[in-house]
């Protein structure tokens, strides 16, 4: 009796992890498309987005830096388009042309890049908890298997940001969770073949 009511704390929590990366994923696939809007603007109003930010230039609210741009309340920090350099001739000419907006394409696309990834790791990870709720134990090897690929699928992504380091530490969560799960899955055999 005791075994049912933990494992029906364990399908209503998963059902709120659920939830909450549905959530997420409407929160990442907006983004995203904001992204992608946000580049056909500055492709489109190429000329007058250049003399926008040449004026928030002037004016002292938009600054550079060498490094990728930060924001704060009143001053956007961007990357400086004369630190990037190409051997391609469209790209020179962009630069020459439209630096300000070669710049905040490379922003947008970067977003919508970061924003996709999310989305999609929101959707393993939700269908892992819908998997978890749905089964009949969370130690069935199809559940295993399922939150073993999430895992590692998350490690990959953090080892490939800034934080490497994350991302080795996730992989040796990874097999930490997995001896958990595998020795769960046996006590789950042995349960069932004594009743």
């Amino acid at each position: 009796m005791e075994e049912n009511v933990k494992l029906e704390k364990i399908k209503e929590s998963c059902k709120v992890g659920e939830k909450v990366t549905k959530v997420f994923f409407v929160i990442s696939v907006i983004l995203g498309i904001c992204c992608l809007i946000m580049i056909t603007m500055i492709v489109y109003f190429g000329n007058d987005f250049e003399s926008f930010i040449q004026k928030g230039i002037d004016s002292g609210y938009i600054t550079f830096e060498s490094g990728i741009g930060s924001a704060k309340a009143v001053n956007i920090t961007i990357m400086n388009p004369e630190n990037i350099h190409s051997d391609v001739q469209a790209v020179k000419d962009v630069l020459t042309d439209r630096p300000y907006s070669l710049v905040f394409i490379i922003y947008g696309t970067a977003g919508c890049v970061i924003f996709i990834v999310m989305a999609v790791m929101m959707k393993l990870v939700g269908g892992a908890f819908r998997l978890i709720r749905e089964e009949d134990s969370p130690f069935t090897d199809k559940v295993i298997h399922r939150v073993m690929t999430v895992m590692i699928v998350a490690s990959i992504v953090m080892f490939f940001s800034p934080g490497t380091v994350f991302g080795i530490l996730g992989l040796v969560s990874t097999w930490i969770v997995h001896t958990i799960m595998d020795y769960g899955k046996t006590l789950q055999i042995q349960s069932d073949e004594t009743l």
